[in-house]
């Protein structure tokens, strides 16, 4: 499924990201979409996770900007499974030392892990 397809039923379903947590968007994905719908989401969620596997083994040996830039590539695989994304760019600011553009990005995942974190932040 191609971005563009993924903003397709996105729109087909009534869901607004410009509105929504990327927790809420992908909870809305997995109630609506269909058996083959999902199936196609869940692939490219796998290739995502693989981006990110990455952009964690690149924050633990300290390299903020490989970790920013493997999570930038998993976002432009669509929008099923961003909150994850979205957490550890978080994440990556809070290294950076950056606490307000961490803020927008945990509030931005809104999974219960990153609304912790953003919590911790206040």
């Amino acid at each position: 499924m191609t971005p563009k397809q993924e903003k397709e039923l996105l729109k087909k379903y009534g869901i607004d990201l410009e509105k929504l947590s990327a927790e809420e968007v992908t909870q809305l994905l997995k109630k609506h979409a269909s058996r083959e719908e999902l199936e196609e989401l869940k692939k490219k969620y796998g290739k995502k996770m693989s981006y990110c596997a990455q952009a964690e083994e690149a924050m633990r040996q300290g390299n903020l900007r490989r970790a920013e830039e493997m999570l930038d590539y998993a976002l432009s695989l669509g929008v099923y499974g961003n909150e994850v994304v979205y957490n550890l760019l978080g994440d990556v600011y809070v290294k950076k030392g950056n606490r307000e553009k961490a803020k927008e990005y945990y509030k931005k995942s809104g999974s219960i892990e990153s609304l912790k974190k953003l919590r911790s932040l206040s």
